[in-house]
Formats: structure tokens, sequence, C-alpha cells
């Protein structure tokens, strides 16, 4: 390095850098601001050059067309934008590639099903005494064993049992004592 490139700036080049710099810094930030806006309504600024005239001239040129005039001159100048109006177009979210690969899933080797496999992986159709939506006739003992009533082992009360023995005791003397009666009146008469 040699000494001129280490001297310090002059103050005349101190000052246009820095101007440099203020100009490109305020350009930057005008135009941030200006897409900040909505449409960039509000700092437009009006056109001076006014309304542009241009005149049109018909390609058919008789009575019935264009209200008999040769020519017509159109005024052309900018719509004002509303910025409460929405907006008009819809943006569209743009599909989602396809995804990774799956992971793939480790089976064992195939091998041929027996009669008993395909047996076990049977379901049976679900069967109820409440809904047959499609009016199927189903026969009584499918129905008996949907119900579940087969599977519940059948128990009775010990109580029960000591009500029919008594039901029978009972009965059993009722009949000797009718049976008594009737020979007793057989006697007497």
């Amino acid at each position: 390095m040699d000494e001129d490139s280490l001297t310090r700036p002059s103050n005349k080049e101190i000052r246009e850098t820095t101007e440099e710099t203020r100009k490109a810094l305020e350009k930057l930030g005008e135009s941030k601001i200006a897409a900040a806006h909505p449409r960039g309504a509000a700092l437009k600024q009006p056109d001076s050059s006014g309304p542009l005239y241009i005149r049109y001239t018909p390609g058919q040129q008789n009575d019935r067309h264009n209200s008999g005039a040769k020519s017509r001159i159109i005024r052309l100048h900018e719509m004002p934008v509303d910025p409460l109006e929405p907006p008009k177009f819809r943006h569209k979210k743009v599909p989602n590639g396809p995804p990774s690969p799956p992971v793939p899933v480790m089976h064992s080797p195939p091998r041929k099903v027996t009669v008993q496999d395909q047996m076990n992986w049977k379901i049976p159709p679900c069967i109820s005494n409440w809904k047959n939506i499609k009016g199927y006739t189903i026969p009584l003992d499918k129905r008996i064993a949907a119900d579940g009533r087969n599977l519940q082992e059948k128990t009775v009360n010990d109580k029960f049992y000591r009500l029919s023995d008594a039901l029978f005791v009972s009965e059993r003397k009722a009949r000797q004592e009718v049976e008594q009666r009737a020979v007793a009146r057989r006697r007497l008469s």
C-alpha cells in the first residue's frame, strides 16, 4: 500500500460522498414507502399533463354510423382508484408438490393361505334384532345366535330350588288330605 491510498479524504470529497449516499438511501426509502401504500394511491402525483385527447375516424363513413359525424374526439383520463374497494383477483394457493416416498413396510415372505386360515379370518355379518335396513330374511337360529344368549352360562338361584321343593311337598300333602277326605266320605256314606 502506498501513502496516497492511506491519506484522509478532503472535506469536499466527504460532502460529495455523503450527498450521494443520502440520495441513494432516500430513493430506497421512497420505493419502500410507495410499496407499503395500497395501490400507490396516496403517493401518486396527479398527472400534470391532464387528460389525453384522441381523434377517432370510423372505418364506415355514412349517416347511419357514428351519428353522421365524420370523426370523434375521445378524452382519455385515468380513473381514480377507490382505496376501500375489495381486491378484484383472488390469490389461489399453489398445490403442494408430491410428498416424500412412504417408508417401505417389511413383510415376511408370502405363503399360501389354507382353508383353515380363511375360515379364521371370516367375519360373520352383523345381525340385529332391532334394525334390518336392507330387509333381509334372517333365520331364527341366526338371530338367536346373534343375541348372545348361548354365550352366557345358565345359573339357577338356590332359593328357586327351595321354593320348588316346598311347592312340591305342599302339593303332595294337599293331595293326601284330599284322598283322606274322600275315603272318610265313602266310609260315612
